[in-house]
């Protein structure tokens, strides 16, 4: 695992690194050159930029390997059209291409049968992150070469004019297309991960085939509109952001109750009895259920700490152990804290009995 991820990393540095291009630059005037830059730098941020993210977002490596074939081997009536697959464009890059082949091939490989998959799943975040890094190191390093593909060349004094203006917006955009790959990535990581669950060895293989089908399917509406793609990743990312905080609460669920333990036990590891991750089985407190809040125990006595880390800020409580009504589970076992009077119950992982949480009574 250590392995993958430090050639994940390195892979990513030689991308960025082949990414960068040299531009001819000749003196114009400059409000005609700053105002053709700007139209330039909105045309690609809002249709060519924001277009190709669900599909990325559905097989990130596999998306970025379509868009760089693309750019690379396309026709010319594709490329001609669109200043993302023009001959500046760093998408044009054949060694970009292949890294992507390569890179889909080792990542979609495992995700064909249930030993394998949680290989695949493990690494899915880094994939995502790693086409996020790549989108956006794309977005900064091409504006050079984005205007010299057009008809106006722009002087070094007017690039740095235009390029100051138009910073803003790069940023909004990115931190936009971040957010947007994330939110739809996480809905596919939970339907692979229940399809994962069900006792059929072909079902994963279906799945990661009609996965690839549908990004290359969206991939093929961006080539044709890249207006007509932003519109479906706009209606795919509104239905996928009204599931997200949801989905996500189950998927932390299920990896500190489920996946987490099994590995631990494969391994022969010992979990931390005296801090773990509590999810509330109802809600409480303005908290949704499925919350996760780290409790940590205050040696061996009752008292306990309680954490929820939010997406701005965190919020501690403070608590007693019930531990006459702890109760063992199949998949998870009970833990109920009194605050302030309340009883809060949560569901915990296996194994924190009267060795752990629960104190024998004498």
């Amino acid at each position: 695992m250590l392995a993958l991820i430090f050639t994940r990393f390195v892979t990513a540095i030689l991308v960025a690194l082949c990414l960068t291009q040299s531009v001819t630059l000749m003196q114009v005037d400059s409000a005609t050159a700053i105002a053709a830059a700007s139209g330039i730098s909105s045309q690609v941020s809002t249709q060519e930029w924001l277009g190709p993210l669900s599909a990325i977002a559905l097989s990130p490596f596999f998306g970025l390997a379509c868009l760089s074939g693309i750019a690379t081997y396309g026709p010319d009536s594709i490329q001609s059209r669109s200043a993302l697959f023009g001959e500046a464009s760093p998408l044009n890059n054949p060694i970009l291409f292949w890294i992507m082949a390569v890179l889909t091939i080792a990542t979609s490989v495992p995700r064909f049968t249930k030993v394998s998959k949680p290989l695949g799943l493990a690494i899915e975040k880094l994939e995502a992150y790693s086409a996020i890094i790549i989108l956006i190191s794309m977005k900064f390093l091409s504006g050079n070469a984005l205007n010299s593909d057009s008809s106006i060349a722009l002087s070094e004094s007017v690039m740095m004019t235009a390029g100051i203006a138009t910073v803003p917006l790069d940023v909004g955009l990115s931190v936009a297309a971040a957010l947007n790959i994330i939110v739809v990535n996480t809905i596919k990581l939970a339907v692979e991960v229940l399809v994962w669950l069900i006792p059929f060895p072909t079902v994963d293989a279906f799945l990661e085939v009609g996965n690839k089908a549908m990004c290359a399917g969206l991939m093929a509406v961006y080539a044709y509109s890249p207006w007509l793609a932003m519109c479906l990743n706009m209606c795919i990312l509104g239905v996928c952001g009204l599931l997200f905080f949801r989905v996500k609460r189950r998927l932390a669920y299920m990896k500190e109750l489920l996946l987490l333990p099994l590995f631990r036990q494969m391994m022969g590891w010992q979990a931390d009895k005296g801090k773990f991750c509590g999810f509330l089985t109802t809600p409480w407190n303005g908290l949704p259920a499925r919350s996760a809040i780290w409790i940590t125990r205050d040696g061996t006595s009752s008292q306990v700490a309680m954490l929820y880390r939010g997406w701005f800020s965190n919020r501690t409580f403070a608590g007693t152990l019930d531990l006459p009504n702890y109760k063992s589970g199949m998949i998870c076992d009970q833990l109920v804290v009194r605050v302030e009077g309340a009883e809060v119950v949560f569901d915990v992982p296996k194994g924190l009995d009267s060795r752990g949480v629960a104190v024998a009574t004498v």
